[in-house]
């Protein structure tokens, strides 16, 4: 719609925003939006109380734990930047109060800074239907159903592919990690990608929500493929934290990790329900079938967990 202007409070939506090709009507975003790279030159709507970049996972964890209990917010939004800003249009999420700023905080700053009532568009993706449905309703709200309709033929194309490639009578058990300290496997949409490219997380509920994992638990397991991709973090910082399992008795004794069938994802793919969830499908796919699929998934989406690679950040 010529003229829209929009506000993204999470990363997810800034990525179906450029991708549907409105990457001008973006005047705000939250501090997270980091992908594509036009969105960090953009004015910053929200902030985190506190810098994580430099912590652990453990350490994460300490901060998420000690906010929910005393009720204390992660992130605040600038209602000044807001009144100026003067969105149609606002972005954000009923998801995870963890990864981006909650529908609830949106509602509240802008009825308290703006003195018109913008359109707020609020998702919660459970599973890849979800997320396609997402798309297809921010193209509407933004004038251009034309677009979403031709992106989702793109992305529903490339599914397709994989999942009628991956069957051959085999589908590998697979463990795949959300957060390291403490352990914890994924939920929502990750588990549906896992079946689509011929495997089965064993450990997690499809479209269901994260939990905390014993290593009892896993070691029972016994996957055949292990895929590091913890919440939110880069592919350098899911290398380090990676490099810190090797100390515990109960990740050297999985066979998956004695036989090199642990992949690295960049965390921030897998954890954004947006066009991108399809390179992590191929990814997937590519290191379970990499005589099927090699070639398949774009540069920087997952990598082997190598020792050499390990063994350099140690």
């Amino acid at each position: 719609m010529p003229g829209m202007r929009i506000v993204s409070l999470l990363p997810s939506a800034t990525e179906i925003v450029f991708a549907l090709g409105l990457g001008d009507s973006l005047v705000g975003v939250s501090h997270m939006c980091d992908y594509p790279a036009e969105a960090r030159g953009l004015p910053v709507v929200s902030r985190s109380i506190r810098s994580k970049s430099h912590l652990s996972s453990a350490e994460i964890d300490a901060i998420i734990q000690q906010a929910r209990a005393t009720g204390n917010p992660l992130y605040i939004i600038d209602g000044d930047l807001l009144r100026r800003l003067q969105p149609d249009l606002i972005l954000t999420q009923e998801l995870c109060e963890v990864c981006a700023v909650g529908a609830g905080s949106v509602f509240e700053t802008a009825a308290k800074a703006l003195d018109y009532s913008p359109e707020i568009l609020s998702i919660r993706p459970a599973g890849l239907d979800d997320i396609f449905g997402n798309i297809r309703r921010i193209g509407d709200a933004a004038g251009v159903p034309e677009r979403a309709g031709a992106l989702l033929a793109e992305l529903q194309a490339r599914t397709e592919y994989v999942a009628g490639r991956a069957v051959d009578g085999s589908r590998p058990k697979v463990f795949c990690i959300d957060w390291l300290e403490p352990l914890r496997n994924t939920g929502q949409w990750t588990p549906e990608l896992v079946e689509l490219a011929g495997g089965e997380e064993g450990l997690a509920e499809k479209w269901g929500k994260s939990r905390e994992v014993g290593w009892d638990e896993v070691l029972e397991y016994q996957p055949d493929y292990v895929m590091v991709m913890p919440c939110a973090f880069n592919m350098d910082r899911t290398i380090v934290e990676t490099a810190r399992l090797s100390d515990l008795p109960e990740w050297n004794a999985l066979d998956a990790v004695k036989d090199g069938r642990v992949y690295l994802f960049d965390g921030q793919i897998p954890s954004r329900h947006g066009p991108r969830v399809i390179d992590v499908l191929e990814g997937l796919a590519e290191a379970m079938r990499p005589q099927v699929f090699d070639g398949l998934t774009r540069p920087g989406i997952f990598r082997p967990a190598t020792a050499a690679q390990t063994a350099a950040i140690r």
